[in-house]
C-alpha cells in the first residue's frame, strides 16, 4: 500500500470522498477548479504576515519599515494638497478625461488618476505613492531574502528606497515615477523568483511591461532586457510567446486609438520634439548640413543660443549651461512660431529627421553628450544647487497658478490651492532632508560593483538574475538621458534596480545547488531528489533557478 499514489490509497482504505478535479468547457459554459491548494497556500502566506510573524522572522526589516513610515506621514501633514509642478496639472486634465490622447505624455499615469478621480484627492494619490515606495523596498528585501542575504544585507539594500528625502518627495508629488518604478519592480521580482515564468506569469510580466511604457517613455526598451533574458533562460517558445503577445497586443491597441485620433501610429507626437532638444547640446549645422526645411532647427537659430560652448572640463559651466529643457520649452521654439505651430506629427517629424541628421553626422559628440549626463548624475546633481530641484522648499515650484491649472485642478481635486507649507511639520522635513539622501558616489559604487560581481558570477550563484536588475537599472539611468536630457527625478527609478542588482551578486551561492553537487558523487538520484525537494519545498528560503531551469 505504500507504494500507491495518495488517490489509491484512499480508494483502497475505502474513502468515498470524491477526487476534485478541474475542468473547463466553451459550451454549455463550465470551469471547475480545486480550489484546495491555492486556499491552503493563501492561508500559509497569511500567517506568516502577521505582526507576530513578522517581529519573529523579519524583525530587523520591520521596525526599518515602520520608522519610513514617519517621515511619509510629516511630509504629507507639512505639504498641502501634494507637490505640484508644471506636469502635475496637465496629468490632472488627463485624469478627467483619458480621451483624446495627449500628443505629448502616453496616459499611463493619467489611468491611475483616472481611477481615483471619484474621490477627489490628492491625498489618496500620494499616499498610494507611499504605499508603492516602501511595496519597492519590501520586495527588495523578500527577493535578496529568497536568495539567501541576511537579512541585514536585504534591508541595507532596500534603505535608500525607504528613507531618501528625493524618493519621498517623489511619492509626495503628483507624478508618475513611482508608479512606474513600481511596476517594473513587480516585474523583476516575477522573473528573478520564477526563472522559467509559466504563461500566465509571462502574461503578467508582458502586461506590466506594457504599462510601464505608456506610464513613462523609456519603458518600452526594458522588454527588450526582458526578452533577452527568457532567451537566456530557454523559457521555451509558448512562454516566450504569450509575453510577447502580453506586450505587443496593450501597446498595439493604444497606437491605433492614437492613430484613430492624430492620424499617426505612434503613442505621442513628442518623441522626436524631446530627441532634437537633446541634439542642441552638442549640434553644429557646418557639420550636419540640414536641407533648406530643417535649417530652422539649428541650434544658432533658437532664441537665447549662447554664442559660445561652455568651457573644458568646467563642472559649474556644465550645470549652467542651456539644457535641452530650455530649447524645448523656449517660446519661441521654431516649432511653436512655424506654419504649423504647437507638438504635433508634423512637427515631431521634422525633429526627428533633424535628430537623426545630427546623431549620424556626429556619433562621438552624440555619445559624449551622453555620457557626460550619466557621470554629472553621479558625481554633481545629486545635491543639485538649483532651487526647487528634487527638494521639500518653503515656495512652491510655480509661484502663481495659470487659470487653467486652476480648472484643472479644482475637476479633478476640487480645490484650486498651489502647494503650501503647514508648520511645524515642514520644518521637521527641511530638517530631514539635510543630511539623509542616497549620494551620487554610492550611486556610482552600487552600480560599478554590482557589474564587476555580477560578471564574476556570471555562471554560479545569482549572476544572471542580478543582471536582469542591473541592465534594468542602467535602462532607467540612460535612456532618459539620451532622449532628452539629465534629469534627476528620472535616475532615482534606476536606484531600487541597482541596489538589488549588487545584492543578488553578493548572495551566497544556494544551497539547494550546493548539496546536489556534493550528493551526486554518491548517488545521482537521491542528489535530484534532495534538490527537487529543495526547489518546491515552500519552507526553504533559499531555491536555485538555475536547477529548475537545467534539471
Amino acid at each position: 500500500m505504500t507504494g500507491l499514489g495518495t488517490s489509491q490509497r484512499r480508494s483502497a482504505d475505502g474513502d468515498s470522498t470524491p477526487e476534485r478535479r478541474q475542468s473547463w468547457r466553451v459550451w454549455p459554459p463550465e470551469i471547475s477548479w480545486d480550489a484546495g491548494p491555492l486556499a491552503a497556500r493563501a492561508r500559509g502566506v497569511g500567517v506568516r504576515l502577521t505582526p507576530a510573524a513578522l517581529c519573529r522572522n523579519h524583525r530587523l526589516f520591520t521596525i526599518v519599515a515602520c520608522v519610513s513610515v514617519v517621515p511619509r506621514v510629516i511630509a504629507a501633514l507639512g505639504f498641502k494638497p501634494a507637490l505640484l509642478i508644471q506636469d502635475s496639472f496637465d496629468y490632472m486634465e488627463e485624469g478627467v478625461h483619458l480621451t483624446s490622447l495627449s500628443q505629448l505624455r502616453p496616459e499611463g499615469y493619467p489611468l491611475l488618476l483616472r481611477v481615483l478621480e471619484p474621490f477627489h484627492s490628492l491625498l489618496l494619490v500620494t499616499t498610494l505613492q507611499h504605499l508603492m515606495g516602501i511595496a519597492l523596498a519590501t520586495i527588495i528585501y523578500a527577493v535578496l531574502r529568497r536568495c539567501g542575504l541576511p537579512a541585514w544585507g536585504a534591508t541595507l539594500a532596500a534603505v535608500p528606497t525607504l528613507f531618501d528625502s528625493r524618493q519621498i518627495w517623489l511619492e509626495s508629488s503628483i507624478l508618475p515615477d513611482t508608479l512606474f518604478t513600481f511596476v517594473l519592480m513587480i516585474v523583476v521580482a516575477i522573473l528573478i523568483v520564477r526563472p522559467r515564468p509559466a504563461i500566465w506569469q509571462a502574461v503578467i510580466v508582458g502586461l506590466g511591461v506594457a504599462w510601464a511604457s505608456i506610464i513613462r517613455g523609456n519603458g518600452a526598451p526594458v522588454f527588450v532586457i526582458i526578452l533577452i533574458y527568457l532567451i537566456i533562460q530557454r523559457v521555451g517558445w509558448r512562454v516566450l510567446t504569450a509575453c510577447l503577445a502580453a506586450f505587443a497586443v496593450p501597446l498595439a491597441g493604444y497606437a491605433l486609438v492614437f492613430f484613430s485620433e492624430w492620424g499617426q501610429l505612434n503613442i505621442t507626437n513628442s518623441s522626436g520634439l524631446f530627441l532634437w532638444s537633446r541634439t542642441m547640446s552638442f549640434a553644429n549645422c557646418a557639420i550636419i548640413k540640414p536641407p533648406a526645411d530643417l535649417r530652422a532647427l539649428c541650434p544658432d537659430a533658437q532664441p537665447d543660443h549662447p554664442t559660445s560652448p561652455a568651457p573644458p572640463w568646467s563642472v559649474s559651466a556644465l550645470l549652467n549651461e542651456r539644457s535641452p529643457a530650455d530649447y524645448l520649452w523656449a517660446a519661441g521654439a521654431w516649432y511653436r512660431v512655424d506654419k504649423d505651430p504647437g507638438i504635433n506629427a508634423h512637427n515631431n517629424k521634422l525633429a526627428m529627421q533633424f535628430a537623426e541628421k545630427a546623431i549620424e553626422a556626429q556619433p562621438v559628440d552624440y555619445l559624449k553628450s551622453v555620457g557626460e549626463g550619466v557621470l554629472l548624475t553621479f558625481f554633481a546633481t545629486d545635491r543639485s544647487e538649483v532651487y526647487l530641484s528634487d527638494h521639500f522648499t518653503v515656495a512652491p515650484h510655480i509661484t502663481t497658478l495659470a487659470p487653467y491649472m486652476k480648472h484643472d485642478e479644482a475637476r479633478y481635486a476640487h480645490t484650486t490651492s498651489n502647494t503650501h507649507v503647514v508648520q511645524p511639520w515642514a520644518f521637521f522635513m527641511f530638517l530631514y532632508q539635510l543630511p539623509v539622501w542616497f549620494p551620487g558616489w554610492v550611486f556610482f559604487a552600487v552600480m560599478v560593483g554590482g557589474l564587476v560581481l555580477l560578471i564574476a558570477r556570471w555562471r554560479r550563484g545569482w549572476g544572471k538574475y542580478a543582471g536582469l536588475a542591473w541592465a534594468v537599472a542602467v535602462v532607467n539611468l540612460v535612456v532618459p538621458i539620451a532622449a532628452h536630457e539629465l534629469d534627476y527625478r528620472y535616475a532615482l527609478s534606476a536606484v531600487p534596480f541597482a541596489c538589488l542588482a549588487l545584492g543578488l551578486a553578493l548572495a551566497p551561492k544556494p544551497a539547494a545547488a550546493a548539496t546536489a553537487l556534493a550528493d551526486a558523487v554518491s548517488g545521482p538520484s537521491e542528489a535530484l531528489s534532495r534538490l527537487g525537494e529543495a526547489v518546491s519545498g515552500p519552507g526553504e528560503a533559499v531555491s536555485r533557478p538555475d536547477e529548475e531551469n537545467e534539471g
